[in-house]
C-alpha cells in the first residue's frame, strides 16, 4: 500500500513538474551594425573581452496570468553574437584587437530582454538592451553606459517576428553607437 501510494506521489509530482516547466524557443538575433571604414582609432591595439551578467539567457518573455511564461532565447549565445558584431564594428573603425595589447576594452552585457505582457484581446511590450563599456589605458579608466528602451503595443498577440525585428534593429543601433563613440575613440587613441 505504501509503496503504491509513493509511486503514486512520484507520478503525480513528475507530471506536476512538466506542466508547470517552459519550453524555451529560440528567436534569430542578427544585428546589422551600420559601420563606416573611418579609422577613427587610427590603427590603434586593444584588448577586448565580454561578460554576460544577465541572470537568464532569454530575450523574450511572454506572460500571459495564471501560465507559465513563454520564453524565447537567440539561437546562439547573446555574448558571441554581440562579441562578433562588436568585435567586426571595431575593426571597421581601425582598431586593432590583439590579446596583448596595452589598452583594454571590456563589454558587459546588462540587461537584454523584451518583457510582453499579453492579455486577451491585446499586448504591451516593453523592452531594454544595457551595455557597459569599460576601456583602461595605463591607469585611467573610462566607462560608459549604453542604453535602448522602448514599448510598444497592439491588439490580439505579440508577434514574434516583428518583437525580433525590433530587438535585432535595437541591438544594432546600440553596437553602433559603441563602435561610433567619439569619447571611446579619443580615450583609446
Amino acid at each position: 500500500m505504501q509503496s503504491t501510494l509513493l509511486k503514486l506521489f512520484l507520478i503525480t509530482s513528475t507530471t506536476l513538474l512538466f506542466a508547470c516547466s517552459t519550453q524555451v524557443k529560440h528567436v534569430i538575433v542578427n544585428p546589422e551594425l551600420s559601420t563606416v571604414s573611418n579609422n577613427a582609432f587610427q590603427q590603434k591595439q586593444a584588448q577586448i573581452s565580454f561578460t554576460d551578467l544577465r541572470r537568464t539567457n532569454h530575450i523574450v518573455q511572454i506572460l500571459r496570468a495564471n501560465e507559465a511564461a513563454e520564453l524565447y532565447s537567440p539561437q546562439k549565445p547573446l555574448i558571441d553574437i554581440i562579441k562578433t558584431s562588436l568585435s567586426a564594428g571595431f575593426k571597421t573603425s581601425g582598431l586593432q584587437l590583439q590579446p596583448l595589447a596595452a589598452s583594454k576594452i571590456e563589454v558587459v552585457v546588462d540587461n537584454a530582454l523584451i518583457s510582453v505582457q499579453q492579455d486577451l484581446v491585446k499586448y504591451t511590450a516593453s523592452n531594454e538592451i544595457t551595455l557597459r563599456v569599460i576601456a583602461k589605458n595605463g591607469r585611467k579608466t573610462l566607462t560608459k553606459t549604453f542604453k535602448i528602451s522602448g514599448k510598444s503595443n497592439g491588439p490580439f498577440s505579440a508577434d514574434i517576428a516583428v518583437l525580433e525585428r525590433d530587438f535585432n534593429q535595437q541591438l544594432a543601433k546600440l553596437l553602433t553607437q559603441v563602435t561610433q563613440n567619439k569619447e571611446l575613440h579619443a580615450f583609446i587613441n
